[in-house]
């Protein structure tokens, strides 16, 4: 058996590599694996949009997580860039969900009364004037929007690759092709595909939409599933928005620094298939086109997609697994983030940190615990 980890990490997507970045910056010794590259799964197909109020449907849970999470993006890419994991392109210009008709505006004035009842105070209604006042690039056919100063995004390919780097200044070593088979012999680590044994204190699953596979090889039922969610990139537009641009059921828009517009996002059922589809690339398209158009002028450079993983409730599972917590080994999960990884990865990685090597959950954290299913 190779030497024994505090952690052991399985899956470096945005929330595994925000967690091993955490725990290996308070001292554990921390082993970051998977089963293929860092941010090559859900992450990289990502918009890494942090837009807790679009994001969440009611006061609760969720929400308090989502925003406590998007207050945390700050210090994370502070840190993350001081212990030199490059920069994860935080950009907190604001969005504006905007509604393109009577019945959307409606529902978007419904949705900022919910939250003004719920003491939120981040959001406003503009009329279409003050909208395009915000952001020129819009369409003018539009009935008026939301508006939440305080939102943004990353951009999420390199906050991963970021957080890696960090985690490996920090001392953690990261492994990638190191596919988790099961607990090892003695339950107390992993056993990899390979037959290889690596020892640990603790094992934090956060393999996205593999989860429900690699918790039967532990002993635990993680209701996961993947959800196929497509993007568009757009390069060439003569005006890029300088706002997240989200219009619910219409899609989104979010413009990174290297001029790049990505555009999103479907959903669907297609298991662990990730091959974009011709009609998903033209719906997104032409999303893109009714909220921007100039996107009319800009040129596709790339379709993809990723595998969302979802829940049933979805909500994540962030706790300990009681029935694989067998030997000297305790195992956890953090996963079934759905779309919001990248906004819940910072207080994910906190808490999941403080769970581990403290023995302390957040408050509030019952809701997401991972035995809720039964």
């Amino acid at each position: 058996m190779s030497r024994a980890f505090d952690v052991v990490v399985v899956g470096a997507g945005v929330v595994g590599a925000a967690i091993a970045y955490e725990c290996a910056a308070r001292g554990a010794r921390v082993a970051l694996l998977d089963r293929g590259e860092p941010g090559c799964q859900a992450s990289g197909a990502a918009a890494g949009m942090l837009a807790p109020c679009s994001e969440a449907d009611e006061a609760g849970a969720f929400l308090d997580l989502a925003q406590r999470s998007l207050g945390l993006w700050p210090d994370l890419a502070r840190r993350v860039q001081a212990d030199g994991g490059g920069d994860p392109e935080l950009v907190l210009d604001g969005l504006l969900r905007v509604a393109l008709d009577a019945e959307a505006a409606e529902d978007v004035q419904n949705r900022l009364r919910w939250q003004q009842r719920a003491g939120i105070a981040e959001g406003r209604w503009v009329d279409a004037a003050e909208a395009r006042a915000l952001e020129p690039a819009l369409s003018p056919d539009l009935a008026g929007a939301a508006w939440y100063p305080g939102e943004g995004h990353v951009h999420s390919p390199h906050a991963v690759a970021a957080l890696v780097q960090a985690a490996r200044h920090r001392g953690a070593e990261v492994r990638s092709g190191a596919a988790v088979a099961g607990p090892s012999t003695g339950n107390d680590g992993v056993r990899l595909a390979g037959g290889e044994e690596i020892a640990a204190e603790h094992v934090v699953l956060a393999a996205g939409s593999w989860l429900g596979a690699l918790g039967a090889a532990f002993g635990a039922a993680i209701p996961v599933h993947p959800v196929h969610g497509q993007l568009v990139a757009l390069r060439g537009l003569p005006r890029l928005p300088r706002r997240v641009l989200f219009a619910g059921r219409h899609g989104y828009v979010v413009a990174k620094r290297d001029g790049t517009l990505l555009a999103g996002a479907t959903e669907a059922r297609r298991d662990f298939d990730t091959t974009p589809s011709d009609e998903a690339t033209a719906a997104l398209r032409a999303r893109a086109e009714r909220l921007l158009p100039a996107a009319r002028e800009a040129t596709q450079v790339r379709a993809w997609a990723g595998l969302r993983p979802a829940t049933p409730d979805r909500l994540p599972l962030l706790g300990a697994l009681a029935r694989a917590s067998r030997g000297s080994t305790t195992v956890h999960v953090a996963g079934g983030h759905y779309r919001n990884g990248v906004l819940l990865a910072p207080a994910t990685a906190q808490g999941m940190a403080g769970m581990v090597l403290d023995g302390a959950a957040p408050p509030g954290w019952e809701a997401f615990d991972p035995g809720r299913f039964g």
